[in-house]
Formats: C-alpha cells, sequence, structure tokens
C-alpha cells in the first residue's frame, strides 16, 4: 500500500500541480456520489419497506439538502472549469459529474447551461452521447417539453410496467436511440421492469 502511495504522489509531482488538483476534483466528485447515492438507496429502501430506522420525510429532506451541496459544489466547479470533462477529470469522474447534474431538478437552468457545455463536448468524445441523451431528456421533462430518446419514464395506468413520458416522434424513437449508443426501447423498459419487479 505505501508503494502505491509513493508512487501515486510521486507521478503527481511530476505531472505537475494541475494534474494534482484534477485528481482531487475526481475524488470530490465520488465523494459528492457516494453521499448522492447513499441518500437515494435508502430513500428507496424506505419506500420498500426494508429499512424503518428513518422515516420518509427525514430521508427526503437528506436528499434534498445533498443536492443542495452539491449543487454549490458543482456550480463553483463549472464557474471555473466549465465541462469537466475526461481530460481533466476522467471517465468516471466525468460520468459522476453528469449523475450529479442529473439530480439537480430544483436547479434547471443549471442543468441547461451543463447541456449545453456538454453539447459542445459530443464532437470530440462519442462516449458522452448517451449520458447527453439521459440529461437532454430530463431537462425537457422538467421544463414541460417532450422528451427526445425516452430516457425518463414512469409506470403505466395499473402499475405493471414501465412506459416512456411524451416523447416527440415515437415511430423514430429506436433510430433516434441508436445515434445515441442508447439499447433499443423495449430492451430498455424491460431492464426497468427487472430491476423494478424482478
Amino acid at each position: 500500500m505505501k508503494q502505491i502511495i509513493f508512487g501515486l504522489l510521486f507521478t503527481l509531482s511530476w505531472l505537475g500541480s494541475n494534474a494534482q488538483s484534477n485528481l482531487e476534483i475526481a475524488l470530490q466528485l465520488d465523494s459528492m456520489v457516494k453521499a448522492d447515492q447513499h441518500w437515494r438507496n435508502l430513500l428507496t429502501k424506505i419506500r420498500n419497506s426494508e429499512v424503518f430506522s428513518m422515516d420518509i420525510s427525514t430521508a427526503q429532506k437528506k436528499v434534498m439538502e445533498t443536492d443542495s451541496w452539491n449543487y454549490l459544489l458543482l456550480k463553483d466547479l463549472v464557474d471555473e472549469y466549465g465541462f469537466l470533462n475526461p481530460e481533466l477529470v476522467g471517465n468516471k469522474g466525468t460520468h459522476n459529474f453528469w449523475l450529479l447534474v442529473q439530480h439537480q431538478d430544483a436547479n434547471p437552468d443549471f442543468q441547461k447551461e451543463v447541456l449545453q457545455l456538454m453539447k459542445a463536448e459530443l464532437e470530440n468524445n462519442a462516449d458522452l452521447k448517451m449520458d447527453y441523451a439521459y440529461l437532454l431528456d430530463r431537462v425537457n421533462v422538467t421544463s414541460g417539453e417532450k422528451q427526445v430518446y425516452g430516457t425518463q419514464l414512469t409506470l403505466n395506468a395499473d402499475s405493471s410496467s414501465y412506459i416512456q413520458k411524451p416523447l416527440i416522434e415515437p415511430e423514430k424513437l429506436n433510430e433516434r436511440r441508436k445515434k445515441m449508443l442508447l439499447p433499443p426501447i423495449e430492451k430498455y423498459i424491460a431492464a426497468m421492469n427487472e430491476r423494478h419487479y424482478g
């Protein structure tokens, strides 16, 4: 373990302060995601009657508090660095950044700002397509507009299956999804049903 730490410190000193700063941002994002997922997973377990140590309103409050703190940190990072792309924070760091922005429904203008920055990054990194599709749909649904890629789902009338929230040109949905490296909508819904009902 000491050798790994020494090697990491040596690498950082050799690469310079920018690399260390970038690593710190990536680690910060990782920590933020852990808090985000902890409270969201706990809330889900409470709703499913798997956990009784906390009431649902307290868990919801914790989710909102975490999102509020994360917003302040994310806004500062975006103001200073722009879109946190893989060159800056690595692939995992960029995905973590996206996930945290995805949960900023209380700050739709910020989501839209990041969405525009992310769109510009698509030309350089096709791996961002899937995350971009999810964020675009999220922003559209939050804004009361129709989604494009069918990533935002809701339960049907009898709660027997997930269905897409309103979207544009449903007949061309799978064509659009394929361009964004997303699986066919039928497979996506089947996977979500398996996760929810399985």
